[in-house]
């Protein structure tokens, strides 16, 4: 690989060049190479191509356009005689197989017309890449006429490839769906131009879309049509779909057309083309054509032929030539539409779904897309009307979720249009004025059924100007009820539904007797891992992603990240890579950008630690803390038990499957500075778990019922983050027990009944899986009795001060790994001093103080140095007087300014060392530990 850019000129004594050796191969060792006498007993094509599954053999009769001995035929090919060019009677194969839509063009001109198949199949339909071909839908009867044309990136077992508008006008407007079959056979017309009728004249109606019923884009999509038939011959049938893409940006020419002078040197015709890409489509559909019928040739043999004649009637297309055809566009039909988002490449506020192979957890059955789109396709069933089905939904879940895409993607996977309305949008100066800009919307959206009228934020549906009386409902609520029961009359005279979809991220704020008039809702929650991985999969599918990069493991640290976080991650590491290439070259940006710029895993971690920052709130972001096992001395006892309760069920979940609950719940109690928090960290650390931290006095609200509110956002949060550890620091703070007088309001009270039913979500359901609790506190004896029952915090340990020296020891080496410690020092010896009531934060300050003398012993040592210096004469090379600074940076030697820490700073600052915990308070510690290991079933000491 190169870098910054994938690409570039290599200069002697610029570019760096690093030669690796590659790991040796499996069947060998690392110098074996090649030898002429391996290579020349590879087979060669020739030799293959006889024994090759897909090979056939091309003779004189092959050429003539015929297959004089077939391919046997099996469920997938049926044998039919078609009359050839020369008269005679030939066999061909009906080839049949699965039809998926092409993901970008090949032609604008050919695809209108052309199927895709791999080239080992041109030999099953007996026919030559470029000849003419009839193709129909495997259940459909209606016939046409395409060019099959042979490309060796279709795969040979998968389906063939056509254009989406091509492969809707075949199925007659079908749903998508992988199970779409087309059979192809030959024609009798060759590679030459098919003898079809040139149409007279065609009508074409527009198809009801917000854009095409929208007068302010009349003139874009009109000289967007008149361009897809300009110099140029197309190939068209009645009923076909058309497609044009308008950039919507482009209106605005029309608002200073008047401004400008006849003389200013704009054309027409460029006032409608701008440089930015489209982002809109505009349908129409062929109602009528006029044609004459074309005359037989004289062949009697061809003319007999039922591809011939249906050929010569029509029916299986019409050239249509702007220089003969005159076209006539006039009224608005109701259609389902093609799918051309991604074919065209859109630019729209949507991203395009991509296609995945195998199994997709963002369209599986029960994801929101596939409940949604089950809904819809319910809807679009013929007969649904009768049934009166509930054309409602509510989509409720967490800002950036993925709602307005979900409903997006469905939409264009179903062929329906889409009708944004924002609920802010909606509101009015008053009730009247609500209401009718309402019904308006309504309006608009059945006269371009089939659609979904997305209704966002409709939590906005909650303010009014007229202040109302206490529990009434706004008005709105009435007006938005029938206007859904409206769209039944609607949908019984068009024949094609319209879907009310809307959207919330607090469904608490919504009025009740608005969220009555939605019959179904759906859930969005925070992506899982599986999720996450192929959401991040879709952004980067389009862009340069180096090596070292793993998707997997941005998919774990992501936790609690929502689609639009990840968009977010994506785009931050685009700059930090645009960024880094920058720095590290001096060409010019453009010039970075024509050569490629890669993503690295160094602009991943930038920009997810960017994101945190961003993201976290008052309570924090979860993440997956950095604290090893070795930053903790001792506690060797409380590790194996924290690690039993944790990993059993994360490593055998099927133990917890037939209904046995688990414990989710642990509670640390001891003395201060006993490791309680770093123990925390510890195990999240070592499982693979984010770490959510929260503190007591974060959840405290000054408004009636957002203390509780923030407990459950918390947990909420957890769920979405898992697996997740949530640690409590200082529970009694949190948790006190119930009943106090001194409780102003009853506030504490409360966080402690939502503490206790969020506890028990845990311990029970599917919702609370891998989710972990553990508690921290000084002071058991404070907590709520009900917080230390089983299915809570049912395991209590005790942390506790080191009994031994050896222990000790254990501690002050973990807290002295990172120190450069004098060869002469004996920290077995600073043990052997130390009393037993000294706790891990003690060993902490006595490090540290350790450490500080050290470095003012230096820095002594360098002031000594430097006046030393001072008093001698000059020296010419440095400057005169030496000061502290000039020196490190040019005089000073490595071995001056490395800090040793002595014996001496240990012997002095553990002098200086005032215990955080006296005696006196240690043996009030043991006699809470002996009370709480007799009154709970599950403490340990």
């Amino acid at each position: 690989m190169t870098s910054p850019v994938l690409q570039g000129c290599a200069k002697r004594g610029r570019t760096q060049l690093y030669v690796i050796s590659l790991p040796p191969p499996a069947n060998g060792s690392a110098d074996s190479e090649p030898v002429l006498d391996d290579l020349q007993e590879i087979p060669s094509d020739e030799e293959d191509v006889g024994e090759s599954e897909d090979g056939f053999e091309i003779d004189e009769a092959f050429l003539a356009g015929s297959v004089l001995h077939p391919v046997p035929a099996s469920t997938e090919h049926a044998t039919t005689e078609t009359p050839g060019t020369d008269g005679h009677s030939i066999n061909s194969s009906v080839y049949t197989r699965g039809a998926d839509p092409l993901s970008s063009p090949r032609s604008s001109v050919e695809d209108d017309c052309t199927v895709y198949i791999p080239t080992t199949e041109l030999g099953q339909i007996g026919v030559l890449s470029g000849d003419w071909g009839v193709i129909r839908a495997s259940q459909g009867t209606s016939s046409r006429l395409v060019r099959i044309c042979a490309e060796d990136d279709v795969d040979a077992s998968g389906p063939v490839r056509l254009a989406p508008h091509l492969l809707h006008n075949i199925t007659a407007g079908g749903p998508s769906s992988p199970t779409r079959e087309v059979s192809l056979r030959p024609s009798p017309f060759g590679s030459g131009k098919p003898s079809i009728p040139t149409a007279r004249s065609m009508t074409i109606a527009r198809v009801a879309s917000p854009i095409s019923t929208d007068r302010a884009y009349q003139p874009l999509f009109l000289r967007a049509l008149q361009d897809y038939f300009k110099d140029t011959t197309r190939l068209v049938k009645q009923g076909d779909i058309i497609s044009v893409a308008i950039n919507t940006d482009d209106v605005l020419w029309q608002a200073g057309e008047g401004a400008d002078d006849a003389g200013d040197g704009v054309d027409e015709e460029s006032k409608y083309k701008s440089a930015s890409a489209a982002d809109e489509l505009v349908f129409f559909v062929v109602t009528n054509i006029e044609h004459h019928v074309i005359a037989s040739n004289g062949d009697a043999a061809m003319a007999a032929s039922d591809v011939y004649l249906g050929a010569a009637v029509g029916e299986l297309g019409c050239w249509v030539d702007p220089s003969v055809t005159r076209m006539i566009q006039t009224g608005v039909e109701h259609a389902r539409v093609p799918d051309m988002a991604r074919y065209l490449n859109l630019h729209g506020s949507v991203p395009c779904a991509r296609p995945t192979r195998g199994y997709s957890t963002l369209f599986a059955p029960d994801s929101v897309h596939g409940k949604l789109a089950a809904l819809t396709a319910a809807a679009l069933e013929p007969n649904a009307v009768e049934y009166q089905l509930q054309l409602s939904v509510l989509l409720k879940g967490p800002k950036g979720s993925g709602k307005f895409t979900a409903t997006s993607w469905v939409a264009r996977h179903l062929g329906i249009h889409l009708f944004e309305v924002n609920g802010y949008d909606v509101i009015g100066e008053n009730d009247a004025k609500t209401e009718g800009t309402l019904r308006a919307r309504f309006e608009r959206a059945s006269s371009c059924s089939p659609c979904i009228l997305l209704l966002r934020n409709i939590d906005a549906f909650a303010q009014t100007t007229q202040g109302l009386e206490p529990g009434k409902e706004p008005s709105i609520a009435n007006a938005l009820q029938e206007c859904i029961a409206s769209l039944q009359q609607g949908w019984a005279l068009s024949g094609y539904p319209v879907l009310v979809v809307g959207t919330t991220s607090d469904v608490d704020k919504v009025p009740s007797r608005v969220l009555t008039c939605f019959k179904h809702e759906i859930t969005l929650e925070a992506p899982g891992e599986a999720e996450r991985h192929e959401i991040l999969d879709s952004l980067l599918s389009d862009l340069i992603v180096a090596p070292d990069v793993s998707v997997k493991e941005i998919a774990v640290q992501t936790a609690a990240l929502v689609a639009a976080d990840l968009a977010n991650l994506v785009s931050r590491t685009q700059t930090a890579a645009a960024e880094r290439a920058a720095k590290d070259s001096s060409a010019a940006g453009i010039d970075l950008f024509h050569a490629g710029i890669p993503l690295t895993a160094a602009d991943f971690e930038l920009a997810l630690r960017e994101s945190r920052a961003a993201y976290s709130e008052n309570i924090g972001a979860p993440k997956i803390p950095s604290v090893s096992w070795d930053d903790v001395g001792g506690l060797a006892h409380v590790k194996a038990d924290i690690l039993d309760t944790i990993q059993l069920p994360l490593e055998h979940p099927e133990l917890f499957s037939d209904g046995l609950k688990k414990r989710s719940g642990i509670l640390l109690y001891g003395p201060p500075g006993t490791g309680k928090t770093l123990l925390a960290k510890a195990v999240a650390t070592s499982c693979a778990l984010n770490f959510f931290s929260v503190k007591g006095p974060e959840l405290l609200n000054m408004y009636i019922g957002e203390s509780e509110a923030n407990v459950r956002r918390v947990f909420q949060r957890a769920r979405d983050a898992r697996p997740c550890v949530i640690f409590f620091d200082e529970l009694d703070s949190v948790a006190p027990k119930r009943g106090n007088h001194g409780d102003s309001g009853g506030v504490m009270d409360r966080i402690v009944s939502q503490l206790l039913a969020e506890l028990d979500g845990l311990s029970g359901g599917k919702a609370g899986a891998d989710v972990f609790v553990i508690g921290a506190t000084n002071r058991p004896d404070l907590l709520d009795p009900a917080l230390l029952r089983p299915g809570r915090f049912d395991r209590m340990l005790y942390l506790g001060v080191s009994n031994t020296h050896a222990a000790q020891l254990n501690i002050l080496q973990a807290l002295t790994r990172k120190f450069r410690l004098h060869p002469a020092l004996s920290l077995e010896d600073i043990a052997e001093q130390c009393p037993f009531h000294y706790t891990g934060a003690d060993f902490y300050a006595l490090c540290a103080d350790a450490l500080l003398k050290a470095m003012s012993r230096k820095a002594e040592e360098l002031e000594a140095t430097i006046a030393k210096l001072n008093a001698q004469p000059p020296d010419p090379r440095h400057a005169y007087p030496l000061t502290p600074q000039y020196y490190l940076a040019e005089i000073a030697t490595p071995a001056e300014m490395e800090v040793l820490v002595m014996q001496q700073d240990f012997e002095a600052a553990l002098n200086e060392l005032v215990p955080s915990v006296s005696q006196a308070e240690m043996d009030h510690y043991a006699r809470i530990q002996q009370r709480f290991s007799k009154e709970t079933i599950n403490s340990t000491a």
